[in-house]
């Protein structure tokens, strides 16, 4: 920092320091020197009105060049150049940006701006390349009520434009970033080791994916792998290649896919398929799998008989989200494999899942029926068809078929939005089905949603199907007649959800199965949290209220209290099946890096206490979470999982703490390591060449990533710390921070005589241009001596001298500036 001595009537005022930013030093000088000017000149020129005219005497009395006052009260607030700023627009900041303001101090709009603040583009600068210096489109003059806010002070601008400045939402797919190649790893494993006195289990799973973009083709192989002590299983759950057509707004998948039909429910094919992008978006939309776990136990989840997702959750409520389903008209099975070998199994209707509306488009699709399961059968071909499309603006018309050998089906559905806060579908399917499952028969499904209050939300479903109806699957794989007969008949579910500013939020869920033999099952789960003065307040509870597992009703209490700002102390209570359980424990996020929790848990039943701790890590370029736990009775379980991704291209492999993408972007800033960079997905550092992964970018949207600058070299400057990526589907894109090294120094001048020059002279390039000025005891910071220009000092009754110094050839790159002597030689 600099410290600044204004001096008014023979008296020093409080000293002020500068903030060390080479821009942020100049313009606070320039404020400051333009006050000091003020105060003089009011002092001796009281009486007169304004204060544009200065008394050049007692300036000079006062040490300061009347030029230079006159420059600098007609300044601009930004002077002319290139400027980094921390940009908002219509109070949404959009981060840090390179902007450029012309002589006479206006702000230029040129592309760089335009694209960085999401305003329009005019016709002349529609082909103009961001990062030239194009032409500044009048903004003003086009748009009259906009407000510019400049804040050289904070390094800070502020826009206030109309909304039809904004730039329209694309409808379209075309015009993004295309192109690019890269391969990909994509791993989460997490593995288990539990030991109960003289026996022991082990328990691992692995998914992976493998696969590489390449001219915007998505190449994919997904696969699960889990060990259970010495038996392994691998479960291949696709592999496939996929490509976006922008301009038809088309996406052909060819390989092991997942068939998509807007009415019917889907299946595993090995052929191709053709589908409208929105499609793919719908599609793709994950789950949120919820319950609790009465220890730390294995969770597996299921879908058409497949193994979808597999994981470790510790003891507690467990909320699995990003699960990946096979389609969303199918049922979920999830499985609760407890660390006493313990067993319980729930089943989540596709309705309590969301089904959500169909995307208005297309879909087709041929190949053969793949068996994932364990079931005999054929692998018939099978043919694939469907269709949604508006009917007014407030209903939804969907239709599909699916013809397969010895199998035919067709359904429609209805989508109705009768206000803005309700929706209602309903759909009606049919199915003929002969070979070794012959049948005949219908299923209705109906759903809807609605938003009782600003408080209140209640979404509600239910499935009806006769004796002979048959799904694809149903019919073309074998089964027995258990197996059938235990096929749902009917199917209900509702949710209930309140929220309140103080009082929190309250969810209720229930869903119920009928089968053909007259089981039934029900399940509930509920949960309610909120948060007084920073202490959080949370209670879950889950019942099994009809068929098996009635004894594994659970009820969990947790209270959490803040000891600081990042650590906080828990304390919880659980009751299942008769068991109570209470604890309490400490956890604490260090850094983006580092966390640790600890705790002590009592067993009322067997009065047996259990220990526990965990470390999440965060080493940069991969996920890490270790956890250990021990009970009085010897039996002790480790638990570590890793996550996180890999990605191969043209100038090495560059690890990723984060799954990566169907489309993603490659950054580098500079051949700078470590430093900090923000991503839609989370933070992430640059390796030892510079490179980082944006492991997700939106496909036909904006992605900011921003540089945290307080991470850079502090003899390193950014030209531009915010880029937006707008790419296409599969697409590779590439970003490249600029960044270029300075080089600070404070210089003590002395004349040819050893003199110290006085205080207050005025340092300024050949061109007149000013750049800083001349403290107490002949001190001159300048922010960047890379700048080879001459620098000239001059002050009333000194002659101009020319400032001449000599550094060492290498600069301290961990020292924000360096010091020297100077000389200033007069001509």
């Amino acid at each position: 920092m600099n410290t600044v001595m204004i001096y008014r009537d023979g008296e020093a005022m409080p000293a002020i320091r500068l903030i060390a930013h080479p821009h942020a030093c100049r313009l606070w000088m320039k404020a400051l020197l333009l006050l000091a000017i003020v105060l003089m000149a009011l002092d001796a020129r009281a009486d007169v009105p304004s204060p544009a005219s200065f008394d050049k005497n007692t300036l000079q009395q006062r040490g300061i060049d009347p030029a230079l006052a006159t420059l600098l009260l007609a300044a601009p607030s930004f002077p002319a150049g290139r400027h980094p700023v921390t940009l908002s627009v219509n109070g949404q900041r959009q981060g840090r940006v390179d902007v450029r303001f012309n002589r006479d101090g206006t702000l230029c709009f040129d592309r760089d701006l335009l694209d960085a603040a999401n305003l329009g583009v005019p016709e002349q600068l529609v082909d103009a390349q961001p990062a030239n210096d194009t032409p500044c489109h009048d903004v003003l003059g086009t748009w009259p009520q906009t407000v510019v806010d400049q804040d050289p002070a904070n390094l800070a601008l502020s826009l206030i434009v109309p909304g039809d400045a904004l730039r329209p939402v694309l409808r379209d797919v075309s015009g993004y970033q295309t192109g690019g190649i890269a391969g990909l790893l994509n791993y989460d494993v997490t593995g288990l080791h539990s030991r109960y006195g003289d026996d022991s289990s082990r328990y691992a799973s692995a998914s992976t994916e493998l696969g590489f973009n390449a001219g915007d083709w998505i190449v994919r192989s997904r696969q699960i792998q889990t060990w259970q002590d010495d038996i392994s299983r691998t479960t291949h759950i696709a592999a496939y290649a996929q490509r976006t057509f922008a301009s038809q707004e088309a996406v052909l998948q060819a390989g092991q896919i997942n068939l998509y039909n807007p009415v019917l429910a889907g299946a595993q094919i090995t052929g191709v398929q053709v589908l409208n992008e929105q499609a793919l978006q719908v599609e793709g939309q994950s789950a949120v799998i919820e319950g609790i776990a009465n220890s730390q136990a294995q969770v597996e989840i299921r879908q058409n008989g497949a193994l979808i997702h597999s994981t470790v959750v510790p003891a507690g409520p467990f909320a699995l989200t990003n699960v990946r389903r096979l389609n969303s008209r199918s049922d979920v099975e999830v499985t609760v494999k407890e660390a006493d070998g313990s067993e319980r199994r729930f089943t989540v209707p596709a309705a309590m899942l969301g089904i959500g509306l169909p995307a208005p488009g297309y879909s087709l699709a041929a190949g053969r029926v793949r068996n994932t399961g364990d079931e005999e059968g054929g692998d018939p071909w099978v043919i694939s068809s469907g269709w949604s499309g508006a009917l007014g603006a407030q209903a939804l018309l969907s239709v599909g078929i699916t013809g397969a050998d010895e199998y035919r089906a067709a359904g429609a559905g209805i989508a109705l939005l009768p206000s803005p806060v309700t929706q209602i579908q309903a759909t009606l399917t049919g199915a003929s089905a002969s070979g070794q499952q012959p049948g005949k028969g219908l299923q209705i499904d109906l759903s809807a949603s609605h938003l009782l209050s600003a408080q209140w939300s209640l979404n509600a479903g239910g499935s009806y199907r006769t004796p002979g109806y048959r799904e694809l699957e149903d019919a073309v794989f074998d089964s027995t007649s258990d197996q059938r007969n235990s096929r749902y008949r009917d199917q209900q579910s509702a949710a209930l959800s309140w929220s309140h500013p103080w009082l929190g939020a309250f969810s209720a869920g229930f869903s119920r199965s009928g089968t053909f033999d007259g089981d039934s099952s029900s399940r509930a789960l509920a949960s309610w949290g909120t948060n007084i003065g920073g202490v959080s307040i949370s209670a879950t509870a889950e019942w099994q209220v009809s068929g098996a597992n009635r004894s594994d009703d659970s009820v969990y209490v947790n209270l959490s209290i803040p000891l600081g700002q990042n650590r906080r102390a828990r304390t919880w209570a659980r009751s299942t099946g008769g068991e109570y359980r209470s604890g309490v424990g400490v956890s604490e996020q260090i850094n983006d890096q580092l966390a640790y929790r600890v705790g002590v848990e009592h067993d009322t039943r067997d009065r047996q206490v259990q220990s526990s701790a965990g470390v999440s890590l965060l080493p940069r370029y991969t996920q890490l979470d270790l956890n250990y736990t021990r009970t009085d009775a010897e039996r002790d379980s480790y638990q570590i999982g890793a996550r996180g991704g890999a990605v191969l291209h043209g100038g090495g492999v560059t690890l990723s703490p984060y799954q990566v993408s169907d489309t993603f972007a490659l950054l580098s800033v500079g051949d700078m390591g470590a430093i900090k960079v923000t991503t839609p997905s989370g933070p992430v550092w640059t390796d030892w060449q510079g490179r980082a992964v944006v492991p997700q970018v939106v496909a036909y949207g904006r992605s900011a990533v921003e540089v945290d600058t307080r991470t850079l070299p502090r003899n390193a400057d950014i030209n531009n710390g915010l880029a937006v990526i707008s790419a296409g589907r599969g697409a590779v894109d590439s970003v490249e921070f600029g960044v270029s090294l300075t080089r600070r120094v404070l210089l003590k001048v002395t004349n040819n005589n050893g003199e110290p020059l006085p205080r207050g002279a005025a340092v300024n390039t050949g061109e007149g241009e000013f750049v800083t000025l001349v403290q107490d005891g002949g001190l001159v910071f300048l922010p960047n001596v890379l700048d080879t220009r001459a620098l000239w000092i001059s002050a009333p009754g000194m002659e101009r001298c020319e400032l001449r110094f000599t550094l060492p050839e290498d600069a301290d790159p961990s020292a924000y500036y360096e010091t020297a002597p100077a000389q200033c030689g007069a001509l």
